[in-house]
């Protein structure tokens, strides 16, 4: 009996290392491929800082820099990141619901009138961006263009905050809000995919500010991204709803793999997703580690923790 014991004990061991061993969690290392994050750091709105911290706590300058801080920490080598979205999506609605049209709301005052673009009195991001340069931090500036044109938003947000700022390495465009419609009669979201001519213009007008800056395009679905054209582009998954985090690692290992060699970055920390990476010792450490172990593509990697759950991880 004791033998039988004894021999259960050492076969559950077994199988509880080879568990340990098959999601294995250890701390990512800077630089390119095998694992390797070089970019990490966190999304940053508006509207996700207010519905995470609430309005009256929206975190100012110095807390928001050391919330980067604390997530490129776990990363070793890797750049403190910051996909800043200084123009979220306002859409315009019909009498029954539909979404016809959307507007770009740039958060600081524009230079010129942009067809379905909207600028501010006040500039929201200045002194963020401030910040980030004395931290030597990472930053790419997002919008959520809508209708307008995205020649004109790229000029007017890299022309606005691009010479000011050394952290500002390149634009964004979240493609699943270019073009974006919505039809209440089917409850069905569409939006445009970006081609390759559109983003082959974006690059070139960004480049014209600094021949530097690239130019990141977001999705979940490679179908809505440009088919052929890579020159200056990073592509960024925002995927979640997973079945399980092994279902995640193997989706942005996909996704790393089909766009090699350029960079990607990944969003992870939806809530969506909070019931397997709240489980976690650490998650904003060990979610992206483990995700960035499967990428065996060589691509340089980014991990970005999204502003909606920072609280949950990071304070």
């Amino acid at each position: 009996m004791k033998k039988a014991v004894v021999f259960l004990l050492i076969a559950m061991t077994i199988l509880l290392v080879a568990a340990c061993d098959m999601v294995n969690l250890s701390g990512g290392k800077g630089g390119e491929g095998d694992g390797a994050v070089s970019w990490a750091g966190i999304r940053f709105s508006s509207y996700g800082m207010r519905q995470c911290y609430g309005k009256d706590n929206f975190p100012g300058e110095t807390k928001t820099t050391n919330l980067v801080k604390k997530m490129s920490s776990y990363y070793d080598d890797s750049a403190g990141t910051v996909i800043l979205i200084v123009g979220p999506i306002s859409s315009n609605k019909d009498k029954s619901g539909n979404v016809v049209s959307g507007n770009c709301s740039l958060e600081f005052p524009l230079s010129k009138e942009i067809d379905y673009a909207y600028g501010d009195e006040e500039d929201a991001y200045d002194s963020y961006l401030t910040a980030f340069d004395k931290a030597g931090y990472s930053v790419w500036l997002q919008v959520e263009p809508g209708d307008a044109d995205l020649v004109e938003l790229a000029t007017e947000v890299m022309s606005h905050y691009g010479p000011k700022h050394k952290c500002v390495k390149g634009f964004g465009i979240d493609v699943e809000w270019y073009k974006y419609r919505y039809d209440a009669s089917k409850d069905r979201e569409s939006s445009s995919k970006l081609t390759d001519d559109v983003a082959r213009k974006v690059v070139q007008a960004v480049r014209k500010i600094n021949s530097e800056y690239t130019v990141f395009v977001k999705h979940w679905d490679e179908r809505w991204l440009p088919a052929n054209y890579r020159d200056g582009l990073i592509f960024v998954s925002d995927s979640q709803i997973y079945e399980s985090i092994e279902a995640m690692r193997d989706d942005f290992a996909d996704w790393a793999a089909h766009y090699a060699p350029n960079p990607v970055m990944f969003q992870i920390g939806y809530n969506a997703d909070k019931w397997f990476w709240s489980k976690l010792d650490n998650p904003a450490k060990d979610l992206g580690a483990y995700i960035a172990q499967g990428c065996t593509s060589g691509n340089k990697l980014g991990i970005i923790w999204v502003d909606f759950t920072l609280k949950d991880v990071l304070n």
